[in-house]
Order: structure tokens, then C-alpha cells, then sequence
């Protein structure tokens, strides 16, 4: 497949600025400095850095500055160089998704980007649809010399470079996802997350699909030689309109894995079927518009017209 943008799409194409605020922090020597730069950076400091979560921003400040002045944080920043560089990769990976996606929504605009290292004292990522920000320490890669601890081993396989700009999208796709939001079942959010996950490849279709759903080459390789027994087992169990929220998170939830199907079953499994079943509509309804695909809010409908059977 080729990852040119067609000629309708390159005409939404516009630059993207990555804002690194990182060295803007670097340069605060003082905690009076790093008031000045929080005070410049509102949002960056209530929903990325959380100064809720301090007793007030003198001490918010206190605390970075001693991150920024740790002996520590040159190896980390160095790694951080290593990683991203010029960062006109991601950049150019950013253009060419927002292009697609102001080609589907023609008044969506560039959101902000900006970047941060703080020595892990902040969120990895916020995204909205004005403003986008990057922990990118926490994005360093495997081989960096410290590694944020405070996430399991499957969660941080994923803080990888690769990984930034489809999450992102996957956010983003949130404003334009139709849903019955009287239908509690778990079929409804099934499909909601397979329309998260399907828009998200219509905007990055050479993204592999590993780095939209999470899940490891080898995971979607096992899921996909077992969703029969898979699909079996949602049936078996009578899963599609079960409505009890800690069932449901049993089968959608973050988890290792999702022991009640097979101890090497992936976590969010009943995502990844969602995402199955909108495969299968796609297949049967090749005149469905990705537009209509996400205005169409009755997931039982979606189903039965996919005739899935696993």
C-alpha cells in the first residue's frame, strides 16, 4: 500500500508546529522561573502536570525544579534526543493524519502540539481537539536509560515513539463516533471501539495494526487463528448483552489478559471483536461510507448486518 497521500487529501495538508517546551523548562534555574513558564502554560499545568494534585503551584514548581536539577534527568534528556531528534518525523506523521481527517471533517483544525520532559512528573499524553501533549520522556523507547515505573510490563510496551500519533488519532475519533447512549450492552461498546479503532486505520492506513489496537504482532496473530473460539465463547456465555459494568470490564478493561477465555487471551479481547465485526460489515456493505459507518448509532443493526460468525 502506498503511504502517498492521494492528491484530494495533500490539498488539506497543513504544517504542523511541535511547540518543545522542554527547553523552555530546562532554562528555569529558579522557582520563580518555572512559576513564569507555568503561569505561560495554563493547561499544560492543570491537565498535564495535575497541579490540582498540590497544595499550590509554588510547590508544583519546587517539584520540577528539582527533576530539571537532578543529576539524572542528562542521561534521560539525551535518550529523549536520541529518540525523536528533529522530530520532523513525527511531524510529517501528524500532517498526513490530520490532513485525512480534515478531508473527512473539513472544519477540523491542527491541534497545538507541544512536548514536555519532566523525569516522569506528569501525564504521558493529553489530547483534545485543540491541544495535544507529549511526555516524550516517557516515549524514550526500550532502550532508554530510566523507563517510567509505574506501569505493568504490558501497558509499557507501548510507550514507544510508533505508538504517538495513532493514539492520538484514536482520540480524536471520539468526536465523530455515533452511539445509542440508552444501549448499556456489551455489544454497543464492542462496536463503538471497533469504530474507534476503524477510524483511526482510515486516517493512518499504513499504520500497522498493532499500533492502533495495542496488541503485539503475535497477539493479533493468535487472536486472529482462535476468534472462533473466541467468538464461541462470547456466544456460550450469552456476552453481547450483558449490561453489568464489571462483567462487561472483564472483556473490554485494560488487563494482561482476559482469563476467562485462556490465560495467553489479550486484554480488551472484546474490543478487538468490535473491531472484527466492523471488518465484516465493511465486507458486506462495500457502498458504506466510513461517514455513515460512524453516524450509524444502532450497534444491533451494525451486527446483524455483518453476519458475523467469527
Amino acid at each position: 500500500m502506498s503511504c502517498e497521500l492521494p492528491e484530494q487529501v495533500a490539498l488539506n495538508k497543513e504544517e504542523v508546529i511541535i511547540e518543545r517546551l522542554e527547553y523552555d523548562l530546562f532554562a528555569c534555574n529558579t522557582i520563580e522561573d518555572v512559576l513564569s513558564f507555568l503561569n505561560n502554560h495554563k493547561v499544560l499545568k492543570s491537565e498535564f502536570l495535575g497541579s490540582a494534585q498540590y497544595p499550590n503551584d509554588t510547590v508544583l514548581a519546587q517539584n520540577l525544579l528539582g527533576r530539571i536539577k537532578n543529576p539524572y534527568i542528562d542521561s534521560l534528556r539525551q535518550d529523549v534526543e536520541k529518540e525523536f531528534g528533529d522530530m520532523n518525523d513525527l511531524k510529517a506523521e501528524f500532517e498526513n493524519a490530520f490532513a485525512r481527517i480534515r478531508t473527512y471533517d473539513p472544519n477540523f483544525p491542527n491541534p497545538r502540539i507541544q512536548t514536555l520532559v519532566t523525569g516522569f512528573g506528569s501525564a504521558e499524553m493529553i489530547v483534545s481537539d485543540t491541544l495535544i501533549i507529549i511526555g516524550l520522556d516517557f516515549y524514550a523507547g526500550p532502550e532508554a536509560s530510566f523507563r517510567p515505573n509505574d506501569f505493568p510490563d504490558y501497558i509499557l510496551g507501548r510507550f514507544q515513539k510508533e505508538y504517538i500519533v495513532p493514539a492520538s488519532v484514536l482520540i480524536l475519533s471520539d468526536a465523530y463516533i455515533s452511539s445509542d447512549y440508552s444501549d448499556f450492552t456489551m455489544l454497543a461498546d464492542m462496536i463503538y471501539y471497533g469504530k474507534k479503532y476503524q477510524f483511526t486505520k482510515e486516517m493512518m492506513p499504513c499504520s500497522q495494526d498493532s499500533l492502533i489496537i495495542w496488541y503485539s504482532e503475535k497477539q493479533l496473530k493468535d487472536v486472529n487463528e482462535n476468534k472462533q473460539l473466541i467468538w464461541a465463547n462470547f456466544l456460550q456465555n450469552e456476552l453481547l448483552y450483558e449490561t453489568n459494568h464489571i462483567n462487561k470490564e472483564k472483556f473490554l478493561g485494560e488487563r494482561p489478559n482476559t482469563y476467562e477465555i485462556s490465560a495467553i487471551c489479550p486484554g480488551r479481547i472484546g474490543a478487538w471483536v468490535g473491531w472484527d465485526i466492523l471488518k465484516e460489515y465493511i465486507k458486506r456493505n462495500p457502498d458504506i461510507t466510513l461517514k455513515q459507518l460512524m453516524d450509524e448509532p444502532d450497534a444491533q443493526k451494525i451486527f446483524n448486518s455483518s453476519k458475523y460468525r467469527g
